[in-house]
């Protein structure tokens, strides 16, 4: 496993860490899972906003924390078919997850995830995770750490 850490100066500028992680190989199977962590604020769905812009989805990318999920087509994209944003903080009991269908959108090749809150539905992700911290530093500064 390796670590990468990156200082981002604005909570809007997360392009070093998106160019890392767009250069990254998808798993051989399933889709490509990018686990999100930080405390309330950190920027989870900040960056997933911007990878969004970055792959040319064009509508507004919201927090999906009272619908859980939310899919975007990535139409043209040579590596992916969708951007699935999914928000497990309200999933009080693994047995939620089930009519979600998350152990099949895992298994989806050509699939993008942004999960926040992964450990809350730690039992069913896939082995195969990027996992993402993302710490508030001094004024807007972030720290993130990527291990892949």
């Amino acid at each position: 496993m390796e670590t990468k850490e990156f200082t981002v100066a604005t909570p809007t500028d997360f392009s070093a860490v998106i160019v890392r992680l767009m250069t990254q190989k998808a798993p051989r199977s399933g889709a490509y899972c990018i686990c999100l962590t930080g405390q309330l604020g950190a920027g989870k769905t900040t960056f997933t906003q911007q990878l969004a812009a970055h792959l040319g989805v064009t509508e507004p990318v919201t927090s999906p924390t009272f619908g859980i999920m939310k899919s975007y087509d990535l139409a043209d994209h040579p590596n992916y078919d969708q951007l699935v944003h999914i928000d497990a903080y309200r999933i009080e009991d693994i047995s939620e997850a089930g009519p979600l269908r998350l152990t099949e959108i895992f298994a989806e090749a050509r699939t993008l995830i942004c999960l926040e809150w992964p450990e809350m539905i730690a039992e069913i992700l896939p082995t195969e995770c990027v996992n993402m911290t993302i710490e508030i530093g001094e004024g807007e500064e972030r720290r993130v750490v990527v291990r892949d």
